[in-house]
């Protein structure tokens, strides 16, 4: 039987806008690992995939969030996003101030 590997990979952009890999990713599921059952692989990286997914959208506090699944030859069987990168204001800039026409010219 062919052995196949799927992962599931898991990252984020903070609130402060750093992009981070979550503690504990990518995981791999080899399906030599489950007697050579690439299915029952299969089955198990959709459900770690899925549980991410999940807790990812239980969290308020990040600007994006992104799960993957995908085979060990690129191939992305599913992804997740969640949210969008803004640009955050630069604390050094001041604003610009309003530009107004005097009144009665």
């Amino acid at each position: 039987m062919q052995r196949k590997f799927f992962e599931v990979y898991a990252k984020i952009v903070d609130a402060n806008g750093s992009y981070n890999t979550l503690s504990g990713y990518p995981k791999a599921f080899d399906s030599h690992n489950y007697n050579d059952d690439v299915d029952k692989a299969l089955r198990r990286a959709k459900a770690e995939f899925h549980e991410t997914a999940g807790a990812m959208l239980k969290r308020d506090d990040r600007q994006q969030q992104t799960a993957i699944l995908m085979s060990s030859d690129g191939f992305i069987i599913e992804s997740f996003t969640d949210g969008a990168v803004t640009d955050l204001p630069d604390p050094e800039q001041e604003p610009e101030a309003e530009q107004t026409e005097p009144e009665g010219e």
